[in-house]
């Protein structure tokens, strides 16, 4: 996605890319952290400890283009202690409170070092000509907890970066597709389960498991692929084969903001079962474009989601067209570039007309 805004600025604006600026955590800041924890109590967050983030606006500021009329970051957290000689805009996916909230544990972290890297990141914030987010999600809950003006914040959404089918391939077979990183935090337990229930109705039902390794044996009818790559060709065409040939995409994930992996599957026609939480709402359409889950937690509610697939075959192929249809024209990279370019150069107008 990084690269992708790169391209898209580069098709109107000059640009110099200075990264990756990616200082390795201080040792002492670490060691702190970790003792505080050995000795049973709440540690920081070394990432963003002081000196990290000095060291980074340093080496920032060292590369940085004095021509230049704007400054664009990818992220938020990590340029907190830059203070932009120009106007400035940055992009992600969520602010640091919620990244926090959803992938970690705020219990073990120190209160008062958490709130003063999400103060640091509100006041840096405020001070940007845009804010951009991939989803109102994220959006709206950074905008009021930074008290961020409504004007200055936009969404830009997301694209799915691979290459899409010219028709849908699925054939009707009784296949399920479950995608992850962290098997756990993304619902592979909770899919397990749900699968062998599943085949309890339909024995041949069947599901390939993608990405991270399954912790145990899996239940008769599915298949641990392996993590595939995209820049592999031969790994990339098994990945493309195993959405196309999916019923739906099974993600009852409990840590997650915009998952890419809807957007890509749906590219293929192929729908998901996913968790109602974070901004997978935007992603999928209840009942239209794929189905979503009140307690995703719950594998009895999953088993029932992925039976219904089954047992209505004309519903999905009417979800599998709207689903199509949506991830071609509101997740287009096209929409995602012309997003990107009306809100950075509405910042350059605004910054010049400042200016004059």
């Amino acid at each position: 996605m990084s690269a992708a805004a790169c391209a898209a600025l580069r098709k109107r604006h000059e640009i110099a890319y200075i990264g990756p600026i990616d200082p390795p955590v201080g040792v002492w800041d670490k060691g702190v952290s970790k003792a505080l924890r050995v000795c049973g109590l709440t540690g920081d967050f070394p990432a963003f400890a002081e000196r990290r983030l000095v060291r980074i606006a340093t080496e920032a500021a060292r590369l940085a283009r004095p021509e230049a009329k704007l400054d664009f970051f990818h992220g938020f957290t990590p340029w907190t202690a830059i203070q932009p000689a120009r106007p400035y805009v940055a992009w992600s996916d969520c602010a640091f409170d919620d990244y926090i909230d959803v992938f970690h544990d705020r219990t073990r972290f120190r209160e008062h070092d958490l709130a003063r890297i999400s103060d640091a990141e509100g006041r840096w914030l405020r001070g940007a000509e845009r804010v951009l987010f991939t989803s109102e999600w994220a959006a709206g809950r950074a905008a009021r907890r930074h008290r961020l003006d409504p004007a200055r914040v936009g969404v830009v959404g997301i694209f799915g970066e691979i290459e899409p089918p010219g028709a849908d391939a699925y054939d009707g077979r009784p296949s399920f597709a479950f995608v992850s990183t962290d098997f756990t935090a993304k619902g592979g337990r909770v899919v397990l389960e749900a699968f062998a229930r599943l085949r309890s109705q339909w024995p041949d039902a069947e599901l390939t498991i993608v990405g991270a390794p399954p912790p145990g044996p899996t239940p008769a009818g599915a298949t641990y692929a392996g993590y595939l790559r995209k820049e592999a060709a031969d790994e990339a065409a098994r990945l493309r084969e195993i959405l196309a040939s999916a019923a739906a995409i099974v993600h009852p994930t409990r840590r997650d903001i915009a998952p890419l992996l809807l957007v890509e599957a749906a590219l293929f026609g192929t729908p998901a079962i996913a968790s109602r939480r974070f901004a997978i709402p935007e992603l999928v359409r209840d009942g239209e474009t794929g189905w979503l889950l009140d307690r995703p937690e719950d594998p009895n509610e999953v088993a029932t989601a992925m039976a219904r697939v089954l047992a209505e075959p004309d519903a999905v192929r009417r979800t599998r067209d709207a689903a199509w249809a949506k991830a071609r024209t509101e997740h287009a990279r096209a929409r995602f570039e012309a997003r990107l370019l009306s809100f950075v150069d509405a910042a350059l107008a605004e910054a010049a007309a400042a200016a004059a």
